[in-house]
């Protein structure tokens, strides 16, 4: 469902006095409950909102009532709305285009006030015309329960249903909540997979007040239309899991499993020159503090030599960053997303002083993994450049 609220910032509120749609207003047919109701749109009827031809049909709703109207067509991409008359002037309050798969439209609204209210089905493009049919019917009442504990390793197989709650974010998707408490710097890997039709989404926060605050999320991740998100804490506490439906109207079981991932002890090899080099990024591998994974190569320069370092990859999108170590501290000197091309990086630097530097061949985005080259050339009697300011702490 798209379902949202028109502001006066929205065509001046979304209130229109077209002729076309206030007579079908004094004259609309009664929606009824469980019953389907057939309609038709010809080319001589008018359009209306620089969508297409529409039909008006009155709505006597209950406040509270969770409602489900579903328009379909085979001819045309239906669009529905639900409208009221105030002050003479038409508001608009929840729309929806394909909520209902293919180009049906299915609304899910629930009225604050009495009606009378106006369901408006019409084609999404002015060019539209052919039969329909809308039906409305009641919706069971949203359950609202805690969030559920999960455990480390532990595998919940659940279903998202329309009793569950949904978004308020102009779209509605279901979702259930799971709370988790962590220690800062644990590495976890969140997975939600779906058998069917479901996307996954998932997202992982802390609640301030009523409000899921999101630190991380994951749409794809895991591959087809299951979501994978790694997470690292920045310190201890209860934390919100939200499993949901990418699409509204999405209900369906899926499985949740929360898990640490390992961490090796790092690593700091010594990068050849001229040669090229063959690394993968893991699970395992050190962190950044934006949550993208890297291998660390050490190199030894010298005042006035300069280096090309090149790194490829067509498992995800290069970065590249030099740097040293600073009286404990990791301190940058250049880095590199797309110079080499696509998404290769290349980093070109001459040294300042002489010393041991680290090179670090990271990712750009957190959670990325895969296979890359990299390989460094050396030239001498450069004079020292700047490095480019420091993109990333």
């Amino acid at each position: 469902m798209t379902s949202q609220t028109f502001v006066s910032a929205l065509a001046g509120a979304m209130a229109l006095t077209a002729a076309p749609l206030a007579a079908q207003l004094s004259s609309a047919p009664m929606l009824p409950l469980g019953r389907t109701m057939d309609g038709t749109l010809s080319r001589t009827d008018a359009t209306l909102n620089e969508k297409g031809r529409f039909q008006v049909f009155r709505l006597d709703a209950k406040p509270g009532q969770r409602y489900s109207i579903v328009m379909r067509a085979d001819d045309f991409d239906s669009f529905l709305s639900v409208a009221r008359q105030v002050n003479g002037l038409t508001d608009y309050l929840a729309s929806d285009d394909d909520g209902a798969g293919n180009s049906n439209a299915r609304l899910r609204w629930t009225p604050q006030e009495p009606g009378p209210y106006y369901v408006v089905a019409q084609s999404l493009k002015p060019d539209g015309v052919g039969q329909f049919t809308v039906r409305l019917d009641t919706m069971p009442a949203t359950i609202i329960t805690p969030p559920e504990a999960v455990a480390l390793g532990e595998v919940l197989t659940r279903e998202l249903t329309e009793t569950d709650p949904t978004l308020d974010d102009g779209k509605g998707a279901y979702y259930d909540l799971y709370r988790i408490t962590l220690r800062k710097g644990q590495r976890l890997s969140i997975e939600m997979a779906a058998p069917g039709d479901l996307d996954s989404f998932v997202s992982i926060g802390r609640m301030v007040a009523d409000t899921l605050a999101v630190d991380e999320a994951d749409d794809d991740s895991g591959g087809e239309k299951n979501a994978r998100l790694r997470f690292t804490p920045k310190e201890d506490g209860t934390y919100i899991i939200r499993a949901q439906a990418l699409d509204a109207n999405s209900t369906g079981s899926y499985t949740l499993k929360v898990i640490e991932r390992a961490v090796r002890t790092s690593v700091v090899v010594n990068l050849a020159s001229n040669v090229l080099t063959n690394g993968e990024i893991t699970d395992s591998d050190d962190e950044a503090d934006d949550g993208s994974l890297f291998d660390a190569y050490r190199i030894t320069g010298r005042a006035g030599e300069k280096v090309t370092i090149t790194m490829r990859s067509s498992a995800f999108d290069s970065y590249l960053v030099l740097g040293r170590m600073v009286a404990g501290e990791w301190t940058q000197v250049a880095y590199d997303d797309d110079g080499a091309g696509s998404n290769n990086a290349l980093v070109e630097y001459t040294f300042a002083e002489d010393g041991e530097y680290i090179v670090r061949a990271n990712t750009v985005g957190a959670g990325k993994t895969g296979a890359y080259t990299i390989r460094l050339e050396r030239t001498g009697g450069t004079p020292p450049a700047r490095a480019r300011p420091a993109r990333r702490p």
